[in-house]
This record gives C-alpha cells, structure tokens and sequence, in this order.
C-alpha cells in the first residue's frame, strides 16, 4: 500500500530529514531534506531498503532490531534517537541522528525515520573528549620530566594495595633522592638543575621494567612501583639501578648520585596504607643517606 500523496506532502513541512519504511524495511516515503543529507533524489530513494543507507558491518543487526520493531506494535525498540554512522550515495560517511517511531496510516503500519546530520555536533564531542583525556593525562603527568606525578603515583600504589589484598599478589616501592642537589642548583642555577632532574627521570624510566611505574613526587625526589617482585628480587633490581644510575649520570656529567629507599610489600595480612608504605621507603632513603649515601637501604 502506497503512503497517501497528502502525507508525503506533509513530510516536507518536518524541517528535519524524514524517511518512510513499510515493514519490510523499504522506503516509500521520504523528503527533500533526508534526500539532500543522503545525496539522492526523492524519487531515486523510494525502494531502497532502509540499511542501504549504514554501513555493511551493521546492517544484519539493523535489520534484527528493524524486525523486533514492526513485531511488537507500541514498542519503540529503536525510538529514543541514536546515533549511526551513515552512507551518501557518493560512498561518503557521515554521523546520523536517528529516532524511528511507528505510524498507523489507514491500519498499515509504518516506521518514520527524523534524520538528522550529526557529523559537526559528533566533531565537536570527539574534540571536546580528546581535549578531557589530555586534561587528565596532564593532570597525573609530572610538567617537567613527563612521568607520573604523586596524584598518579598514589592512586597507583592503592591499586597496588589492593591487588596484595585480594590475590596475594607483592610489590616493591622505591624512594630515589639525588644527594646534594642543593648545591647543583646553587653551583648551576635552576635552569641547569631541572635538566638533571629531566636527565634522572629518563635513566629512570630506561632502567625499569615495562610493568614498573615511575614517578617524580617532590622536587628532587623520584619513587617507583614494582609489581610482582620478591624483596631480594627488587633489592637486587635496585642496587643495579643505581649502579646504572651512576654509570648513566656520570657518562652524562651530571654530578650527583643517588641514595635509594626499598620497602617490599608481601603480606596480604597487613593491611598497608599509602601513607605507611611511603613513610617506610622514606626512612629507609634517609637511613640510606646517614650511612654514607649513594646507597640503597630495604625494608619490610
């Protein structure tokens, strides 16, 4: 059965793309504006079948949801407006905005399709979304040597916490403080001093496992995590790091070294806290700096 020619007339007053599909999912009526979006002519539009207009890799699933549609009258299974990627008749793509409700012409069901183009409200969402995730990257991102800042750090230890807790599984942290980088900066002004700092945040980095974190917590204090570590494990790990440190600060010329602070986190009954765990590896550091420095001390 034909959409009645007055009803087609009416569809050009809907200042939005409008689409007419019987239950088979064919288009029998549609308006100059969804014509235009789709770049066909009215009349060239008519008989094609709705899916025609998405993309392949939907159109079985559209047709599904197409069948639930016209099968259960009064549900609107696909009414509330979604967003589809669309095809032109030229094979370009663009984002469409499309609400199908069901319509009764003279006891013959219908689907009516308002289409709206989407694609510059879709850019300016994805523009806006890229422009929160940078946002939030800067916000756990140390500005000066590009690693995790101590916001990032200590929500990654508590995930660390948590993990020991539920399934036993251990880490290592580290507290690395340059020793007597006051007087680099008094010696070679600030400018020189951040890139020391920049220096020991890329050896750092370099000499970590991939799994590990790393992170600049003050000024001249760095830390890092160790998942799934045993304590000789990561004693050892760090007694190589500083070595490599030292090797790698010294080819460089920059004149420090480095005292380093170890608590190991193994005992699912604890009950370790950020503030513990941070407390234990800084006095293990500071305990490292009283016997001489350049040195790595452990704890449990």
């Amino acid at each position: 059965m034909e959409v009645k020619q007055t009803f087609i007339e009416f569809l050009e007053v809907i200042p939005d793309g409008a689409i007419v599909i019987n239950s088979q999912g064919l288009i029998v009526g549609v308006n100059q504006a969804a014509a235009a979006m789709f770049r066909y002519s009215s009349s060239s539009m008519l008989e094609l079948h709705l899916n025609e207009l998405l993309p392949e890799g939907m159109r079985e699933k559209h047709d599904q949801h197409l069948e639930k549609f016209f099968k259960y009258p009064g549900r609107r299974s696909m009414g509330n407006g979604l967003i589809f990627p669309a095809i032109r008749r030229d094979g370009s793509t663009f984002y469409a905005d499309i609400m199908l409700n069901q319509l009764d012409i003279e006891e013959q069901l219908y689907g009516i399709a308002i289409v709206r183009d989407y694609t510059l409200q879709k850019k300016s969402e994805d523009k806006i979304r890229l422009e929160l995730e940078f946002e939030k990257r800067q916000a756990l991102t140390d500005h000066l040597t590009g690693i995790m800042n101590r916001r990032a750090f200590t929500a990654q230890l508590q995930d660390e916490i948590n993990q020991l807790e539920a399934h036993g599984t251990p880490f290592a942290v580290s507290f690395i403080d340059l020793d007597d980088f006051k007087e680099i900066n008094d010696e070679h002004g600030h400018h020189f001093g951040d890139l020391v700092l920049q220096k020991i945040a890329d050896l750092i980095r370099l000499h970590s496992r991939h799994t590990d974190y790393v992170a600049r917590i003050g000024g001249d204090e760095f830390a890092t995590i160790h998942p799934m570590i045993s304590a000789e494990d990561a004693r050892l790990m760090m007694h190589r790091l500083r070595c490599q440190l030292v090797s790698g600060i010294g080819h460089a010329e920059l004149p420090v070294t480095l005292s380093i602070g170890l608590c190991q986190c193994d005992k699912p009954s604890e009950h370790y806290t950020i503030e513990g765990i941070m407390a234990r590896a800084d006095k293990a550091m500071y305990q490292a700096k009283s016997e001489g420095k350049n040195a790595v001390v452990l704890t449990s």
